[in-house]
């Protein structure tokens, strides 16, 4: 009976340490993203609702990776258009990128401006897989055409940004990834 009362109690307290500490994760991601915002946010959600049956929500600190040099050559922060390609000139856009709907590139500082456009997020254009409320973008990677739904068009796009930062400086492969290829566990939460 005593064996059973600790196993209980282990059980129960590794329960609550389980449970509050995704109840912590979860405060500090939980930033909802408006259709389009002027505000940067700090700290995300990303993929919130993966029909994945193994990974879940990506944790995506916004402020780090638009503040700090984690640009991929290590000594410069990442352009604001490196993930939202919308917000260039279509003269500044490189295939496969064809959308754009700003006349300047975008910049905190561009965010300031009282008329400036506020920025979409990536489900304005990059619909959940199975969403065909409007047509998805199609480009053509690794001579396969890739219909752009959001989960294609987020792997993408850290894929390039982490894979380029990993051959630039080979010790991040340990930060960036972790003991798998792509990090998914790095990034994901697992269901």
């Amino acid at each position: 009976m005593k064996r059973l009362l600790i196993g209980v109690v282990i059980l129960t307290a590794a329960t609550l340490v389980a449970f509050t500490s995704a109840a912590r994760t979860s405060r500090l991601f939980t930033q909802d993203i408006p259709k389009e915002s002027k505000e940067q946010p700090k700290k995300v959600k990303l993929d919130q609702d993966s029909l994945d049956d193994k990974w879940g929500e990506v944790a995506f600190d916004h402020e780090t990776h638009s503040t700090k040099n984690y640009n991929p050559d290590g000594g410069s922060t990442t352009s604001c258009v490196s993930c939202h390609h919308t917000d260039q000139p279509k003269a500044n856009l490189k295939a496969p990128l064809t959308t754009s709907e700003r006349n300047v590139v975008l910049t905190a500082d561009v965010l300031k401006d009282a008329a400036a456009t506020p920025v979409k997020t990536c489900r304005s254009c990059h619909l959940q897989s199975g969403d065909e409320s409007k047509p998805l973008p199609v480009i053509t990677k690794d001579g396969k055409q890739v219909k752009m739904d959001n989960e294609n068009a987020y792997h993408i796009n850290c894929f390039e940004c982490h894979d380029a930062a990993i051959k630039a400086k080979p010790e991040l492969a340990q930060k960036i990834s972790g003991s798998d290829p792509k990090g998914c566990g790095k990034c994901h939460v697992a269901k």
